[in-house]
């Protein structure tokens, strides 16, 4: 008896090791904070390469990955949300030329972009009928919460960017040009100086790009487009793409302003990149070089 006693205690002690190792050997499960930080310090290095300096896909992909943990262990989190919109962008704008997949890419934006609004209406006590109401009374009701601002420019980045890529008119016509005001709107009401005035930077590029067509986006305005251009300049000066679509709108909307244009041009060519925008900022300069060279010819 004392045998088999002893024989079930040890097969009991072996048993209770086994679960322990087990326990402690499986990897825990990251909190939604913990891979948003793994995200952000993985986008920090987007400009690595190699070679250093260009667009890292490694590093955009493993930031995607984080916040796409962090949205599979929180589906509501907004601020993983907008940081893979963020991400997104990056990845179509600058790590594929392939058109079918941008157009992948920024349509997945949307899609994501106009469900976590849905849910920031939630977090605020509202429903989806306040995406109808004006851009006033939305900023009012959804601008005290942080991720409100990011939220509405990068939906507006990933409307626009879909827009363009599926063809402005036909994107026109199905009334994208009217988010995107909308949306920028809504963002300079929320908070007028992110992403170095990107309000105005997006709304001032809207007014000078989307066409204008009757009944659809008969409101478009050339004039609004570079005095929206023109603060974005004056609120962030030392952003490169602030100056680029500024230059751009002068030159085709401004009679009498080609020397302004080419002399932002000039001075944005001998511009030192920021290290913070890195692969952002080599690419402006690359198409400001270009545009230059264009004019004169």
């Amino acid at each position: 008896m004392d045998h088999l006693e002893d024989n079930a205690l040890k097969s009991a002690k072996s048993l209770l090791s086994l679960a322990l190792v087990l326990v402690f050997s499986r990897p825990l499960l990251a909190t939604p904070a913990e891979e948003i930080a793994r995200g952000d310090a993985a986008w920090n290095r987007r400009a690595e390469g190699p070679p250093s300096g260009t667009a890292s896909d490694g590093a955009i992909t493993e930031a995607i990955s984080a916040y796409e943990k962090a949205l599979a262990a929180d589906s509501k989190n907004l601020e993983a949300r907008w940081k893979l919109l963020r991400a997104l962008y990056f990845q179509g704008e600058y790590l594929t030329d392939d058109h079918d997949a941008k157009l992948a890419i920024y349509q997945r934006g949307r899609d994501l972009s106009d469900e976590s609004r849905d849910l920031l209406f939630g977090k605020v006590g509202a429903d989806d009928r306040l995406e109808k109401e004006d851009p006033e009374e939305i900023a009012a009701r959804v601008g005290d919460d942080p991720d409100s601002a990011p939220l509405y420019f990068w939906s507006g980045a990933h409307w626009g960017l879909w827009g363009r890529t599926r063809g402005k008119i036909a994107a026109a016509r199905q009334g994208v040009a009217g988010k995107i005001r909308d949306f920028s709107q809504i963002t300079i009401l929320i908070d007028d100086e992110m992403e170095g005035a990107g309000g105005h930077r997006v709304l001032g590029r809207l007014h000078s790009e989307a066409p204008k067509l009757p009944f659809v986006t008969g409101w478009v305005d050339r004039k609004t487009a570079v005095s929206e251009l023109e603060l974005a300049v004056e609120m962030a000066p030392d952003d490169a793409l602030n100056r680029l679509y500024l230059a751009e709108a002068l030159l085709e909307h401004a009679k009498g302003r080609d020397d302004e244009a080419e002399e932002i041009l000039r001075d944005l060519v001998n511009k030192t990149p920021n290290p913070k925008y890195l692969v952002e900022e080599k690419d402006t300069i690359a198409k400001a070089e270009v545009l230059l060279e264009e004019i004169e010819e």
